[in-house]
């Protein structure tokens, strides 16, 4: 009895390769964040890193991020810190918009600006986050009249570039 191989069947053999090709990555993000929840911090790192830094993972970007601001399994870096929520927060995660916004308005890991940490809390309070209204238009109450308008022109751009959330975000993470 010989086996044939039908077009049918190579197409499904073709999906399942594919699928455990792409699974690989859900699964080390999903372990890294079991681990981060337990306080592996390592096995997090491991799981986070690769992702990325090498697969442009939005969602290992972010919580690369939160591991750098609280020092947990890395030494504390505000810089590392802001880094990685900026790469987060530039494909659509609210979370590292916010974060990122923070940053600004404390100055940690970057250079505080006022007009930078309303335009990403603009941008955050955009795709949804109550608390990111909150913030902005607490920002909004620290500037000048003229910084205001060029903090509102600035959430404008940040908007219209990073106010949505990227099917490849959404979707493939």
């Amino acid at each position: 009895m010989s086996a044939r191989i039908t077009p049918a069947l190579l197409l499904a053999a073709v999906g399942l390769m594919l699928g455990l090709l792409a699974n690989p990555a859900r699964a080390d993000f999903n372990d890294g964040v079991a681990a981060m929840v337990t306080g592996d911090y390592a096995k997090a790192l491991e799981s986070f890193v690769p992702l990325a830094e090498t697969a442009d993972h939005a969602y290992a970007q972010y919580f690369l991020g939160r591991l750098y601001a609280d020092g947990r399994g890395v030494e504390k870096s505000p810089e590392e810190a802001a880094k990685w929520f900026r790469k987060a927060a530039e494909k659509g995660v609210q979370e590292a918009q916010f974060r990122l916004a923070g940053a600004y308005e404390r100055g940690e890991g970057v250079p505080k600006d006022l007009e930078y940490a309303y335009g990403w809390y603009s941008v955050a309070a955009n795709l949804g986050s109550a608390k990111a209204g909150v913030a902005r238009d607490s920002a909004a109450g620290q500037l000048s009249p003229d910084s205001l308008k060029e903090a509102r022109a600035l959430a404008a751009d940040l908007t219209a570039k990073y106010g949505k959330v990227p099917r490849a975000t959404s979707v493939s993470q």
